[in-house]
């Protein structure tokens, strides 16, 4: 079989001419005044109650949105919902188990529009399961990318990040087959390195989008089932990770360095978040300005940090939640608990399942 190895620019890379560049490094500094809200440019915000006689637990994950189809999988129950565009429950279901047509873990899901079939890959059995719009099994067929399956696009292609072998993306057909790799890890890599490098590389995978920020890097790839594509370039400067730290298992809390870093873009925004110095972005991919930023404050616990941007409700209410569920070219989905929006949903109980904020640019 012959594969295609896109052809594309190294994690060594240094910054390109002609892409937008932010110097996220020196926003750090920035000390904005912290008066922006999301509502100054959503075009238009509606709440979506999810309506359903099931419980939906602590760990509800937006898998896809659309105007008539709304799938939700939810990580505490076993359970994959689907809701009308009014967030009324279609169907449920959960084959959770043991047994060959029954998953362990929901490592990734998603809708494969073309053939009308829920794609759920399980990283515990090694297999990929699909099923119909009533919920019921098709069949399931095993799938050892040697990486981890982080994104499934509606076409059906597969995005998988790898700690071993020569590249760190691996794109598979929805007939399983390898197509192509991207992104080569360093020759100098070793296999402690490469563990290293896919954990601390920044990614954004909702929605419709696949984006990778390479750790040791500074240019953002868009990765669709031709390859990697460069969109722009972050200017980490000195919080950027060296090669030498990639093997020390410590980096991941290390407030030294920009890490668990989170990337979304839309309309003509990015949106970058970065979990070890809690702090949040947002550029203007026009003007290369820097929109809004914030660095978290302790809440009540050395757990609990307060970050984001703000989003004011009708009622004056606010909220602050900082990571999208789930994202598109003009959207932006935030899922609510339903004791955060009382005073704007009618008839909304506290302890009723949770609320899409959705948010139109």
């Amino acid at each position: 079989m012959a594969l295609l190895f896109c052809m594309c620019t190294s994690p060594k890379q240094k910054m390109g001419e002609g892409l937008p560049t932010f110097d996220v490094a020196d926003a750090l500094n920035a000390a904005l005044p912290d008066t922006f809200t999301w509502n100054s440019i959503a075009k238009n915000a509606r709440m979506i109650p999810l309506k359903t006689e099931h419980l939906i637990g602590g760990m509800p994950i937006v898998q896809f949105f659309s105007d008539d189809l709304i799938i939700v999988s939810d990580f505490d129950t076993k359970r994959i919902f689907l809701f009308d565009g009014e967030g009324r429950e279609k169907v449920s279901f959960s084959h959770y188990g043991q047994g060959p047509k029954e998953y362990l873990y929901m490592t990734k899901v998603n809708y494969h529009e073309k053939d009308s079939l829920i794609m759920l890959y399980d990283g515990g059995k090694k297999k990929l399961f699909r099923f119909d719009l009533e919920g019921k099994f098709v069949d399931a067929r095993p799938m050892d990318t040697g990486g981890t399956v982080l994104k499934i696009d509606t076409e059906g292609t597969m995005f998988s990040v790898n700690q071993t072998g020569e590249s760190f993306i691996s794109i598979w057909d929805d007939k399983l087959e390898l197509k192509g790799e991207c992104l080569p890890f360093d020759t100098c890599f070793n296999d402690r390195q490469k563990i290293g490098f896919q954990m601390l590389s920044g990614k954004g995978f909702i929605g419709s989008e696949f984006k990778v920020l390479p750790a040791t890097g500074d240019t953002v790839y868009s990765i669709t089932k031709e390859g990697a594509h460069p969109v722009c370039v972050l200017d980490r400067g000195r919080y950027k990770c060296v090669t030498e730290k990639l093997g020390d298992d410590r980096m991941l809390s290390n407030p030294d360095y920009l890490i668990g870093e989170s990337l979304s873009f839309f309309s003509s925004y990015f949106y970058y978040l970065a979990n070890s110095k809690t702090v949040a972005e947002l550029w203007d991919m026009n003007t290369g300005k820097l929109l809004a930023w914030n660095r978290g404050v302790q809440g009540s616990s050395e757990y609990d940090w307060i970050w984001g941007f703000r989003y004011v409700f009708p009622s004056g209410n606010e909220i602050r939640p900082n990571r999208f569920d789930y994202v598109t070219k003009n959207r932006g989905i935030f899922i609510l608990q339903a004791d955060e929006c009382l005073d704007d949903v009618e008839g909304l109980n506290a302890d009723d399942n949770p609320v899409l904020l959705v948010l139109e640019f």
